[in-house]
């Protein structure tokens, strides 16, 4: 009876240590993600009604794993009267990367706060979209 005892503690052991070793081995590396945000007009906004109209932007990247969050970016992008911003074919660019993401247990949030302000008049416009996994980059196109 002790010899059958010594045996299974024995082969539970080795098992234990080949699965614990196993798991290092092969767990999941890192990833880098990239996030492109193109912010454009989609006006002309040369019409004396725009006038002293401005907007201003603000992208904020969360990293989220199970209930925890952490802000991982945040840019806000100087107010722009809204018949300066680029059209469509040369838009602003903002390149974001967010390093050592855990793709099979984290995803990116990206939030993105748009204000008008025309003469002390206020409109937000609020949005987000998500990077899960195995997206490793994400494209933001915001219109003016």
């Amino acid at each position: 009876m002790k010899k059958i005892l010594i045996i299974a503690t024995a082969i539970l052991l080795t098992g234990t240590t080949y699965f614990v070793s196993g798991k290092k081995l092969y767990a999941e590396q890192p990833v880098n993600k990239n996030i492109n945000v193109e912010v454009y007009k989609t006006a002309s906004y040369v019409s004396p009604a725009y006038a002293n109209t401005f907007a201003t932007l603000e992208v904020t990247v969360v990293r989220i794993k199970g209930n925890k969050k952490d802000t991982a970016f945040q840019h806000t992008f100087q107010p722009k009267e809204l018949k300066d911003f680029p059209g469509s074919d040369k838009p602003l660019v903002q390149k974001i990367t967010i390093p050592n993401v855990n793709d099979s247990k984290e995803k990116l949030e990206i939030f993105y706060k748009l204000t008008y302000n025309s003469e002390g008049s206020v409109l937000n416009f609020l949005n987000t979209t998500t990077i899960g996994k195995g997206q490793q980059t994400g494209k933001l196109h915001i219109q003016i």
